[in-house]
């Protein structure tokens, strides 16, 4: 008998897209060191959701800081 292969569904929205990133071997060293300092362990996938969700939420913050001219 042949074993199925499972998918693993992440926790995401409903509505997702499969993004292939090509990335330098530094990104990876420097993005697997910040998910060992989480309390969770993310995986390197979830590492980098996470990173981008923060990266996005700390650009709109700085938008709205920013005087009108």
């Amino acid at each position: 008998m042949i074993p199925v292969r499972r998918r693993m569904v992440a926790k995401l929205a409903s509505a997702v897209q499969r993004l292939n990133l090509i990335a330098p071997m530094d990104w990876l060293k420097r993005i697997d060191a910040w998910r060992r300092h989480q309390p969770d362990l993310p995986s390197r996938s979830e590492a980098i959701r996470r990173l981008v969700d923060l990266g996005l939420e700390a650009g709109e913050r700085r938008d709205k800081a920013k005087p009108k001219p």
